[in-house]
């Protein structure tokens, strides 16, 4: 069985080629900022399905099924990318018809956070428990929530958008609308605009500037990371902030849903020294010790290959369920 698997990201876009045991054949990249408008963009992802068929020596007539995953929102139902922050005139875009038009294959659909828990489940450590929760924790904080073994949709599509969860009401501006939402304290992209707002604003004196190698607008996670381990106070000070939410964040969703495992994504991932031992720590503030010492909170090994694995498990479980 050979599957094609379609991620769009916040950066990037990847097409890659695979089978239902997560083995890849090959996979063709781009940036996500090089797709432009619709009209512009779905054939270039088109033309690299064709370049990483040629170079595979295959042909759609081997294909059994796509599985395609996006940014939120999405509608599930009826196959649209809504309105996506990073592609800001996609707005209401029939995707997964464009591909079934063009292809001529089952086309499985969802969003990247919603394919990420599928691809853990299938394809991971703690593949196939009851109740697992995958956290993106990268640029934003996506979630996919898999529980009594199946995918969580929900009645409008945002099921597991855990991001958008308020943990302060009188916090930060979100950019869905809110006010201090996860995602504003834990999503890479929001800390990192947050921390070079307050540099800037208030001419602070730390190492995380000079991480970035002076420029202000460098400035990222692995920079405050950096400052962090160099002792420096002010990213002591921030980091301990967002190991706090974190924990906030982990904490209701272990009360509300008492998952057998937690996956954290990006960062956790390459920060795992960083990030969980605090958190585990952080955590007994937030949740009760039965729901903690039951769940396995783990940082994602899958995360080099995750956009490539979540779209074919998006086909796999498609295929399953036909």
């Amino acid at each position: 069985m050979v599957l094609v698997g379609i991620d769009i990201g916040g950066t990037k876009v990847s097409v890659s080629l695979g089978d239902c045991r997560g083995n890849i054949y090959g996979h063709e990249r781009t940036s996500t900022q090089s797709l432009r408008a619709p009209d512009e963009g779905l054939p270039i992802i088109l033309r690299l399905i064709g370049v990483l068929l040629e170079k595979q020596h295959l042909k759609m007539d081997d294909i059994q099924a796509v599985g395609l995953a996006v940014p939120g929102p999405i509608s599930f139902k009826q196959g649209m990318m809504l309105h996506p922050p990073n592609l800001p005139t996609w707005v209401n875009v029939p995707i997964k018809k464009f591909f079934k038009d063009h292809l001529k294959k089952p086309i499985f659909f969802n969003n990247d956070a919603n394919a990420g828990a599928l691809a853990h489940w299938e394809f991971g450590t703690n593949k196939q428990l009851n109740t697992l929760i995958y956290l993106t924790m990268s640029t934003g904080m996506g979630g996919g929530i898999i529980a009594n073994g199946r995918l969580l949709q929900g009645g409008t599509d945002t099921a597991g958008e855990v991001g958008h969860f308020v943990l302060d009401a009188q916090g930060p501006k979100c950019p869905c609308g809110q006010r201090g939402c996860f995602e504003v304290f834990c999503g890479g992209a929001n800390l990192a605009d947050r921390i070079r707002a307050e540099i800037k604003q208030k001419k602070i004196t730390t190492k995380i500037l000079e991480e970035a190698g002076g420029k202000i607008e460098s400035i990222d996670i692995q920079c405050l990371a950096a400052a962090v381990k160099k002792k420096d106070e002010y990213a002591i000070k921030i980091w301990d902030s967002f190991i706090e939410h974190l924990a906030q964040g982990v904490g209701i969703l272990l009360m509300v849903f008492n998952p057998d495992v937690i996956i954290l994504g990006t960062i956790a991932s390459h920060l795992k020294e960083l990030v969980m031992t605090p958190l585990r720590k952080a955590l007994k503030n937030y949740a009760w010790s039965m729901p903690i010492e039951h769940c396995c909170i783990e940082e994602s090994r899958l995360i080099s290959q995750i956009s490539q694995l979540s779209p074919l498990a998006l086909a796999i479980a498609g295929l399953k369920s036909i």
